[in-house]
């Protein structure tokens, strides 16, 4: 299920990534263990994109809890970080794959089913590439 880049991100951060069918949400980054817990309940690709997500948070806001729950603005932000972060290595591995040329934004989150109001996100991350 994961490519080697992302086992390689996994090991570097030292995070446990465990499942559970009994999650009310998709997933969640538990700093205080280092561990990402995912719904089990998810089909795989989605199981995949809350990975990734989950990732962003274990890599850029590693003891930030507090700031995560201490404002909306600071929640909203963190977690347009980590989408952010979860796009970025969804493009990476898209083009690696399928290269630069003719590159759709509508097309690529389409085929992965993310959401449309994800485009501009989509165009700066292939921008910054």
């Amino acid at each position: 299920m994961f490519d080697s880049r992302i086992k390689d991100l996994i090991a570097g951060l030292n995070v446990e990534i465990k499942y559970s069918s009994q999650l009310d949400v998709e997933g969640t980054y538990l700093a205080s263990l280092n561990w990402i817990i995912i719904n089990s309940n998810l089909s795989e690709a989605k199981q995949y994109e809350v990975l990734l997500h989950e990732l962003g948070h274990a890599a850029l806001q590693r003891g930030e809890t507090e700031l995560y729950h201490a404002t909306y603005a600071l929640h909203a932000k963190m977690e347009a970080d980590a989408n952010k972060f979860m796009l970025k290595e969804e493009v990476e591995s898209y083009l690696a794959e399928h290269g630069k040329d003719g590159f759709s934004a509508v097309k690529f989150l389409e085929r992965y089913n993310l959401p449309l109001n994800y485009e501009r996100l989509v165009l700066d991350v292939v921008a910054g590439m």
